[in-house]
């Protein structure tokens, strides 16, 4: 991906979070020579790289649970998982797997669970 394709769809993410250019430096946590080297498109490309993973992260984090288990289906049933082995491979204890299927954990549980069946599918 281009620092310009990365730099699209960060900006997409930003208006879909009604986040401005502020506090995104904030959260990834820029001085003032990264914001003006990001700006001027002239940060390293690991600079794009790693806001757009932040932000794709605080995107997934403002999604309520059930969106986030509608998207863990689709990815379990694109990748041809059953129920039994998307659990094993997203950790989900038995103990909070009712509780994790009615949407009623944190949302971070369900962003982790998510990370975890992408990762190794």
């Amino acid at each position: 991906m281009t620092i310009n394709e990365m730099l699209t769809e960060i900006e997409s993410y930003q208006h879909k979070l009604n986040l401005a250019d502020d506090y995104l430096f904030n959260i990834v946590e820029f001085d003032p020579v990264e914001i003006k080297a990001y700006r001027d498109h002239t940060a390293p490309e690991s600079a794009y790289q790693a806001t757009l993973k932040q932000i794709k992260r605080l995107y997934l984090l403002s999604l309520s649970p059930e969106e986030l288990l509608n998207r863990i289906h689709n990815a379990q049933k694109a990748a041809s998982l059953s129920d039994a082995d998307a659990i094993k491979i997203m950790g989900i204890e038995d103990s909070k797997l009712a509780d994790f299927k009615a949407g009623l954990l944190p949302t971070m549980n369900y962003v982790t669970a998510l990370y975890a069946l992408k990762a190794n599918i």
